[in-house]
């Protein structure tokens, strides 16, 4: 059984994913990923991206482009577990407001892997599903 600790680094991971990127500290974002994670957006008609290196070039891409952003994490569950590995996902509603002036609103779902490291749990991978297609609010 995966213990009240383990359970809630899992919860407080998935947070700072949120929190971080919200306020675009992106180094701290990317750190949230084992050295060879994966941030998979190809469902969503994005990237993929392996690596933190990687997965922080893409984060300044997003703040390059994102003036405002916000995710709220909801329903976050843990699927699958042992001592060293776990499966889970969270839904998330996620408000974006473009450099451009454009606003996007997308609910989707992260399903992720995560992996315990001598820092704690990580993901290992985390694959962004869309719920409903994008709304393009203005």
């Amino acid at each position: 059984m995966l213990n009240a600790d383990d359970r809630f680094a899992l919860q407080e991971l998935v947070n700072r994913y949120a929190y971080y990127i919200d306020l675009w500290q992106i180094d701290a974002w990317a750190g949230l990923f084992t050295p060879d994670g994966v941030l998979d957006e190809s469902p969503a008609g994005m990237g993929t991206y392996a690596g933190r290196e990687a997965i922080a070039v893409y984060g300044a891409e997003l703040k390059a482009d994102v003036l405002h952003v916000v995710h709220l994490m909801m329903n976050h569950v843990i699927l699958n577990w042992d001592e060293s590995r776990a499966t889970g996902g969270v839904f998330a509603l996620v408000e974006a407001n473009t450099r451009s002036g454009g606003h996007v609103r997308h609910y989707i779902r992260y399903e992720d892997s995560y992996v315990r490291t001598s820092d704690g749990w990580q993901f290992e991978k985390r694959t962004i599903l869309p719920m409903f297609p994008p709304q393009i609010i203005s």
